[in-house]
């Protein structure tokens, strides 16, 4: 039956193992937010789920690879904010347009994320699964509107380029509003749509 449905049936020692590995990551990523990374500790995240220490490292080796897992976890907490925005958008610009202001949006909310995603040292996280679905959802959207006609490519900026153009643009503000301008957001996030608006429509310039 679960062959035929798609539909796989795991045991509650599975369960329970998934559901342990995903309380640690929680903790993990409330400890960095509040203390920084500095303050967060194998032990503490096994004393806030009542694990011992040496449990613990049953599911994480270390504190890299925990700190690793929670940057993934972020990664996918960015996709599904990203993906609920742009469940009204009704063509490949306003898709980009909601999903560019959803990447903003989520940095602005979420700033010790955001940097633990993309301020730090490449890993398996910043290469990953999580990444990878962001990239080829982006890479579609673009290809899209390059076949209704709503975007131009040309020979040296083809639909792979416009994708990075369009990511290139929202880290960036992201990045400094996060950073640098962190206390002067008033007024950002209407800047920030009609700076995309104008990138956007630069795409269908021939």
């Amino acid at each position: 039956f679960t062959e035929c449905t798609g539909m796989s049936i795991q045991n509650p020692q599975t369960r329970r193992q998934a559901q342990t590995r995903q309380d640690i990551i929680h903790n993990a990523r409330c400890m960095i937010i509040k203390e920084g990374i500095g303050g967060l500790s194998i032990r503490a995240v096994a004393d806030s789920i009542n694990y011992t220490p040496g449990a613990l490292y049953k599911y994480f080796g270390s504190k890299d690879e925990l700190i690793d897992a929670v940057r993934a976890d972020c990664f996918a907490r960015l996709n599904t904010f990203i993906l609920e925005r742009i469940q009204s958008a009704s063509d490949p610009a306003d898709l980009l347009l909601q999903g560019g202001m959803a990447y903003i949006e989520y940095a602005g909310l979420h700033p010790q994320e955001y940097h633990l995603m993309f301020n730090m040292e490449p890993s398996w996280a910043t290469s990953g699964e999580q990444r990878a679905i962001a990239m080829h959802s982006l890479l579609q959207i673009v290809r899209h509107g390059i076949e209704q006609g709503r975007f131009v490519p040309g020979p040296d900026y083809d639909a792979a380029s416009i994708a990075y153009h369009c990511w290139a643009t929202v880290h960036g503000i992201a990045s400094l509003q996060t950073t640098v301008l962190r206390d002067e957001r008033k007024g950002l996030l209407t800047m920030s749509r009609v700076i995309l608006q104008k990138v956007i429509a630069g795409f269908a310039v021939k």
